[in-house]
């Protein structure tokens, strides 16, 4: 059926599918458009960093702060709430990330960050936070997100090339034109084999993705692909309506293992699908397979990606083009819209009332 005009049309009417085939397009936007903007000197002196973000809007980030984890030149930490830690002061920068601008938490962290004299700059595509950012005089990148992206989780380019622009500017982290050129081209390579118009036969994001239908999934990732791993399975969630959570090596091996006993049976309905790449740490290959013929023993079924990429930056390229293709593909199987995410409407609504 992936193979199917008629599927896509009846299941996909907001035809997100171009903007998955141009996902690479958001990345060369946003790396382009972000690196026009102009910052106070301030910003370029701070001792931390600090990136709040909820939903689709934190994975940019996390990308960046899994992929560039021996390239930031200072710490970074991940707020997916509220508040702020207590560190948080007039040396610290704060990037609020929310791509609708409306996020409650990253409003009222906002308000903590100006109350703590916090360097302070936004992304978004609109809404409340470019309102405040505007108000305030923070900086930040305000992308157009169009047909490229209908939903935050679907416009992973914009944030992650955005924030790499806006730091490669400030310094905190090594990233140029060249590098661009490499994620873009590894983004490419996975288009020409998983895009909509490639045959099943051919096309392994389609054969994945109907080996997942049915099934409960657990994307395995270790260092510079965790941030992706948390990707895909945010993705399968979201976009394809299904089950699907992640877990890093070699923090599972201390601990998942042992908890795959009861209840009994389930794990006949699990699915791992293991992100193996040539660039972990040597220890960590040999986790990974290990680890896999462990979860056979049991009875799981693993499905290995191998990542192709010449360096951490490639790979990450690759497997968000991949991991969108992936998730489009399952929600087409599961005969479901892909942009709809009907309960977190609901939700936002009642929180509102």
């Amino acid at each position: 059926m992936l193979d199917q005009a008629k599927v896509y049309a009846a299941y996909d009417p907001d035809d997100i599918a171009y903007g998955l085939d141009n996902l690479a397009e958001q990345v060369r936007l946003a790396w382009s458009e972000s690196r026009l903007i102009k910052f106070p000197a301030s910003y370029k002196t701070c001792s931390s960093l600090v990136i709040v973000g909820m939903g689709g809007s934190a994975l940019g980030p996390e990308m960046l702060q899994t992929v560039f984890f021996n390239n930031l030149t200072v710490p970074v930490m991940m707020v997916r709430g509220y508040d702020l830690p207590a560190f948080v002061d007039n040396k610290t920068l704060v990037l609020l990330s929310s791509s609708s601008g409306t996020t409650e938490e990253v409003l009222e962290a906002a308000k903590v960050a100006k109350k703590r004299k916090a360097r302070i700059m936004v992304i978004a595509a609109g809404g409340e936070l470019v309102e405040l950012a505007a108000k305030e005089g923070w900086p930040g990148y305000v992308f157009v997100p169009g047909e490229l992206a209908k939903q935050p989780r679907l416009g992973l380019g914009f944030s992650l090339a955005g924030i790499l622009g806006m730091l490669a500017t400030l310094e905190y982290v090594k990233f140029g034109e060249a590098d661009v050129r490499r994620m873009l081209t590894a983004m490419g390579d996975v288009l020409d084999t998983c895009a909509v118009d490639v045959p099943m036969a051919d096309n392994p994001a389609k054969t994945v993705a109907q080996s997942l239908q049915g099934r409960t999934v657990f994307v395995i990732g270790a260092e510079h692909l965790l941030g992706n791993a948390h990707v895909i399975s945010n993705q399968l969630n979201e976009t394809s309506k299904q089950f699907a959570t992640y877990f890093a090596l070699p923090e599972l091996n201390h601990h998942l293992l042992e908890g795959l006993a009861f209840p009994k049976g389930f794990i006949k309905n699990v699915t791992v699908l293991m992100l193996r790449s040539a660039h972990y740490h040597p220890r960590v290959q040999k986790r990974f397979k290990v680890t896999a013929d462990i979860f056979e023993r049991l009875g799981i079924e693993v499905i290995e990606y191998d990542c192709g990429g010449k360096d951490v930056i490639e790979e990450c390229g690759e497997v968000l083009q991949y991991g969108s293709f992936l998730s489009y593909y399952l929600a087409m199987l599961n005969y479901v819209n892909p942009t709809l995410i009907p309960f977190v409407e609901e939700f936002k609504k009642k929180m509102s009332m």
